[in-house]
């Protein structure tokens, strides 16, 4: 059903005007219950191995600035349940559920699962709720923060004769572990320490995530979720990334032998972004001191979905446009599940190495290290998307502009003639690349040198982004307001103080003859 058809179609079943509407209708459709919604509902999509929501919701809803959203590809998460079957599996936890594609997937391996699934975004738990009660999914949903700890909201998800039957609860429940973990977290997000985070078993074992990254906060969340098989999709950059306490959590996680396999996948496989990303398959339970790798980078088929632009203004974002993006068959995945299961060593493709093999290559998961590979001539992504990288990087500096006097700046240490040559534009080489069918390079404009004496300016400079360097400004200002204003009320308070006995002893004359 193409996405224009399947909005209509749900616009109309739910009664709605459009689609923004969305959410609001299909929590109180949940919570009252309402099973012949479902009906409708599952007589209109036919299909429900498929998570029509979550196509809806990627084009009208997500929000791709701030909370990163990106959903999860059919592909990916069909793959992932694949990964995390076992033959004693009876519950799963679904970290960063989203509106739910993981779990669907998962459960179309196995329906009598039952699924813990964690979300955040109390927009799309509606759709992760619906979700699961059309399809008859056993479930508990909390709408809570994973790495704080932290719930907002819980709802069970009951299996009915046909549908389930939701119930939101206020008390606290508590769940044995579940088997398996499946996990699309949002990528290279900031995160906050929760108190005493040292101390949590997620924690306590290893160094802290970094503030500046949250990929390995939700590995180590995830471990401690689930007591078997875990499979998360995952930024490439977790494979070899040079922070000192993420090499630190890296190499105790090789050393505790709880990785099983590491997948790279083709870059454009996600809809918002070309990303490359990675498969991490961790078992508690392993038998071997092997870690198998497997290179799918050039292993995939294409299609064509439709999208909305990312960036760019509304002209840009609202404008819908077909898109090629890459998907796994089910020959591919089966051939990579069975030489991780085997262990075996494919040419160009699959490698089996040890714990020890690791160490010794600075513990490094990238699987090119491992796998050898013909010397072929190099294949570069296009130049219209590499250029789209750059200006999006470009964006985010010239969200916030500097406005500095000249001399301050280079007395504060500011290299000035770089920042002036940032600015300038090379019309040559957009005539090139706009030969290249790329669009050209933005300017540079988060800095301008001031004559005005001692003057200095931050603004937001953007009407699309909110810049995330501001608003870091802005909060240490925030704090800093806060304590002056103390330090002032406290001296008020001490005039105050002092003035009253004089006044009322007439030491003072207010008549000021």
């Amino acid at each position: 059903m193409e996405l224009k058809e399947l909005c209509e179609k749900t616009t109309e079943l739910f009664e709605i005007e459009n689609i923004s509407q969305l959410s609001d209708k299909l929590l109180s459709v949940c919570l009252e219950n309402q099973h012949e919604y479902m009906e409708k509902f599952a007589e209109c999509v036919g299909d429900l191995s498929v998570d029509w929501l979550q196509k809806i919701f990627q084009y009208y809803e997500a929000d791709r600035k701030e909370k990163m959203q990106d959903y999860t590809p059919l592909t990916l998460a069909r793959f992932v349940g694949k990964l995390t079957e076992t033959d004693h599996e009876r519950s799963v936890y679904d970290l960063c559920a989203g509106s739910g594609a993981l779990t669907i997937q998962k459960w179309n391996l196995n329906h009598d699962l039952h699924f813990v699934c964690y979300e955040y975004d109390k927009k799309v738990i509606p759709l992760l709720l619906f979700n699961l009660a059309v399809r008859n999914i056993d479930a508990l949903v909390i709408n809570g923060d994973a790495l704080q700890d932290e719930t907002f909201t819980r709802y069970t998800v009951k299996r009915g004769e046909k549908y389930g039957t939701i119930t939101e609860i206020a008390e606290t429940v508590y769940f044995e572990i579940p088997d398996s973990c499946i996990s699309n977290p949002p990528y290279n997000m900031k995160w906050k320490f929760p108190p005493f985070a040292q101390l949590q078993p997620r924690f306590n074992d290893c160094e802290l995530p970094p503030e500046s990254n949250a990929n390995y906060a939700f590995i180590l969340t995830a471990l401690e979720r689930s007591k078997g098989k875990a499979a998360m999709i995952l930024p490439c950059g977790v494979l070899s990334t040079d922070n000192a306490q993420e090499k630190v959590i890296r190499r105790y996680l090789i050393e505790q032998n709880l990785i099983e396999a590491v997948i790279t996948c083709p870059d454009k496989m996600f809809e918002a972004t070309s990303i490359p990303t990675c498969i991490i398959v961790f078992n508690q339970k392993k038998s071997t001191t092997h870690i198998s790798f497997v290179d799918m980078w050039q292993t995939y088929e294409t299609e064509q979905r439709e999208q909305n632009g990312q960036f760019g203004g509304a002209s840009h974002e609202n404008r819908t446009y077909k898109k090629e993006v890459k998907i796994f068959t089910d020959e591919q995945m089966q051939k990579a599940i069975d030489s991780i299961s085997n262990q075996s060593a494919i040419p160009e493709f699959s490698k089996s190495v040890s714990v020890q093999t690791i160490s010794e290559n600075d513990f490094i998961l990238v699987p090119g290290r491992y796998i050898e590979f013909q010397e072929q001539e190099y294949k570069h992504r296009e130049y219209a998307e590499i250029v789209a990288d750059i200006n999006r990087i470009t964006a985010e500096k010239n969200a916030c502009k500097l406005t500095i006097n000249e001399s301050l700046a280079k007395t504060l240490g500011f290299n000035v003639e770089l920042y002036k040559q940032d600015q300038q534009q090379d019309s040559g080489l957009n005539d090139l690349l706009n030969q290249l069918g790329a669009e050209p390079l933005a300017k540079q404009n988060y800095f301008t040198a001031s004559k005005y004496k001692n003057e200095i300016k931050f603004e937001n400079n953007s009407k699309d982004i909110l810049s995330s360097v501001l608003m870091m400004i802005l909060n240490t200002w925030k704090q800093h307001i806060y304590y002056l204003n103390n330090e002032e009320n406290r001296y008020l308070t001490e005039l105050r103080d002092a003035l009253l006995p004089d006044l009322m002893s007439g030491k003072i004359d207010l008549g000021g003859g």
